[in-house]
């Protein structure tokens, strides 16, 4: 019998292609550098909404102690 290979088991690498990740990373550098959270630069629901997780997450990890 043959197996059937799943989503997971993929050598196309279609599970590394997730632009998501790269959104987040792009949301927590504009919050570094002090972007207003009005120029996201995304109009996609779904990458606006990572974009202003990243831009959260950075801006609630900033301690000065």
């Amino acid at each position: 019998m043959r197996r059937i290979q799943g989503m997971h088991e993929t050598s196309d690498r279609r599970r590394f292609n997730n632009p998501h990740h790269a959104v987040v990373r792009a949301g927590a550098d504009a919050a570094r550098t002090g972007i207003p959270l009005h120029e996201c630069p995304y109009r996609h629901p779904a990458m606006r909404a990572s974009w202003l997780k990243g831009f959260a997450q950075e801006q609630q990890q900033s301690f000065d102690f």
